[in-house]
């Protein structure tokens, strides 16, 4: 019995020469540690802060255990901080939060703060946390912040400045319209004064003119997007009011062929408008003489290259020669005009009645057409042609 309470008794030295070797070399790798370091018992108070700590404080451990670090936290973030802390340590989960903690220059510094609990078996013993300056990372999150800001800024006040120029431009569009068609109504009065003279023929061919410009602003005016307008609905438009009013002959039928969503600019809708203008007049004007019949087709397809084709066709009389009767007069010379505007190639052809064509860049490819196109480049084929379900046919107006 002796003996084994000898050995009982030697063997507690030993063990308690462990645990302090063991918190000897705990402390030892602390305060070596280049973060900061804590540990606080069950009773939430810090009852130890490593070197590194102690360094940045430029304060004495008996004045930091307990709750004497929190006085170097920053007044702002001393509530949340604290009820960040004490939540986590009845809640025995672990926590991270930032805070400003006074350096020992007297600057504040943004702090990340994580805390762990700490159990021995199952039961809960305290908490144990490190610390890292993120003050470089917090100020380039917070300049971030502050350029996004001012970008949002920059946003907003651009789109309402876009917002501004977009009404002021509908504005112009539509006075621009407006004028135009006061100057058609001034026109038609003086033209009355001439009778049936030819000074009243040129003023009326002016006065069509000029309505045909203003319809253009008109449909830029009520188009949703200002910077281009759907041309394929402006040209049947325009076709459908030159037969209204051009008033062809009997037995002569007008054929509509226009591909869906031709978008065009306004810089370019006025001179292209303005070149089938005076096309579809002068065919019917001037190609189905004495009752002969025919009909007249308008055409405008997106080629799908980024190319649109724009025709006038007739089967009628036809044209002597290019400089010929039907190709000299102020109606060809704004045609010549109009199509060196636009940049287009313009092609003529006499063979069979009069067929004019022109083809410019500048139409924004619409979604089938410009598909089919891609893929067939892609396979080194021409696209195949596509059926056009837009022809119309539309005979000569009755006459009551």
């Amino acid at each position: 019995m002796a003996v084994d309470g000898w050995d009982g008794q030697a063997r507690v030295p030993s063990l308690d020469r462990r645990i302090e070797e063991t918190e000897s070399r705990f402390r030892t790798m602390a305060d070596q540690a280049p973060v900061l370091l804590w540990m606080a018992g069950r009773d939430g108070l810090c009852d130890f802060f490593n070197q590194s700590w102690l360094h940045f404080t430029g304060r004495a451990l008996e004045e930091e255990v307990g709750n004497g670090w929190a006085e170097g936290v920053h007044a702002e973030d001393f509530s949340r901080c604290m009820q960040v802390f004490l939540e986590a340590f009845v809640a025995h989960r672990p926590f991270a939060m930032e805070y400003r903690l006074r350096r020992h220059d007297g600057e504040y510094r943004w702090i990340l703060d994580q805390g762990a609990p700490r159990f021995e078996g199952d039961e809960f013993v305290g908490f144990i946390g490190s610390c890292v300056d993120i003050t470089p990372q917090r100020e380039a999150r917070d300049a971030l912040g502050q350029l996004n800001q001012v970008l949002e800024q920059r946003v907003r006040d651009r789109t309402a400045l876009a917002a501004e120029r977009e009404t002021l431009l509908r504005e112009v569009h539509h006075r621009v319209k407006n004028d135009l068609q006061l100057i058609s109504s001034l026109l038609a009065m003086h033209g009355r004064e001439f009778g049936d003279a030819g000074p009243a023929q040129a003023f009326e061919h002016c006065q069509e003119r000029v309505q045909a410009i203003a319809r253009v602003h008109e449909h830029m005016y009520q188009s949703i997007d200002l910077h281009e307008m759907c041309f394929s609905e402006h040209l049947r438009a325009l076709a459908l009011e030159v037969r209204a009013t051009g008033a062809p002959p009997a037995g002569v039928e007008l054929v509509l062929d226009i591909g869906e969503n031709v978008m065009l600019g306004v810089d370019q809708a006025i001179p292209c408008a303005m070149v089938v203008h005076e096309l579809l007049v002068n065919a019917f004007k001037h190609a189905f003489p004495q009752g002969r019949r025919g009909s007249v087709r308008v055409s405008c397809r997106d080629e799908g290259n980024g190319n649109v084709a724009v025709s006038v066709d007739d089967d009628g009389i036809g044209m002597t020669s290019l400089t010929g009767a039907h190709g000299t007069g102020l109606g060809w010379t704004l045609i010549d005009a109009f199509v060196r505007q636009l940049g287009a190639k313009l092609e003529f052809d006499i063979s069979h009645g009069t067929r004019v064509r022109l083809c410019f860049a500048g139409a924004r490819a619409s979604g089938r057409r410009t598909l089919e196109h891609a893929k067939s480049s892609a396979r080194g084929v021409a696209p195949p042609a596509r059926e056009s379900s837009a022809v119309e046919r539309l005979p000569e107006p009755e006459v009551s």
